[in-house]
């Protein structure tokens, strides 16, 4: 699945039309000390700024050895070099240490935590209820029931599929199990399974 699909996916949690979403929502923290924010994938593209070292952006798609990414501090996009930055790691599950959360997966990824609230205040209401961690890679968001009236098949689908690629993306492209839904026939699971990625639910049974 490539990183322009999942942020088409992330889009999908519930809000057509918004600014260009974090494909990941990984913070990255700027390692060179002067580092071209440029308009395009390429060394011949216009310079629109200089991010300096230190800077966190939200990773947003990639292409190559380019990354495109959004300055958290301006709010600017652009395209940076990605052996330029350097990820920044999320609270530790367990640690004991209360993180802020506005959307519930601030300990998992803060970017994208941020990105799901901001729907979630343009829309009126949350995306998540509840969001669960269990053992051996697993993770169960439970959505409010106003999201759940609210969507069709198609992004409560793509819901799955974005929170599968944030959660495989923190446990470092380990075998992960995630389930939109609370228990029983209606959720949606996306299980890693030997050939890939295998996805379970009514959402994917044909339409009446």
């Amino acid at each position: 699945m490539s990183r322009s699909t999942i942020m088409v996916l992330v889009a999908a949690l519930g809000l057509a039309g918004t600014p260009a979403l974090a494909a990941s929502g990984d913070i990255h923290a700027v390692t060179g000390e002067k580092v071209n924010l440029r308009a395009g994938p390429s060394d011949d593209a216009a310079v629109r700024s200089t991010i300096m070292r230190g800077e966190d952006v939200v990773e947003l798609r990639r292409e190559g050895n380019w990354m495109g990414v959004r300055v958290l501090r301006t709010g600017e996009e652009g395209w940076l070099f990605s052996d330029l930055v350097k990820r920044q790691s999320a609270s530790s599950l367990g640690s004991g240490e209360s993180a802020p959360a506005q959307a519930g997966f601030g300990k998992l990824s803060p970017g994208f935590d941020g990105l799901v609230a901001g729907i979630g205040e343009q829309l009126g209401y949350r995306f998540a209820d509840k969001v669960e961690q269990g053992a051996n890679g697993t993770l169960r968001v439970v959505p409010t029931q106003e999201w759940l009236y609210n969507t069709g098949r198609d992004a409560k689908m793509f819901a799955a599929l974005a929170l599968y690629q944030m959660w495989k993306n923190y446990n470092n492209g380990k075998p992960v199990t995630v389930t939109l839904g609370a228990q029983g026939p209606a959720a949606i699971t996306i299980a890693d399974a030997a050939k890939g990625p295998e996805l379970t639910g009514p959402a994917f049974n044909p339409a009446r």
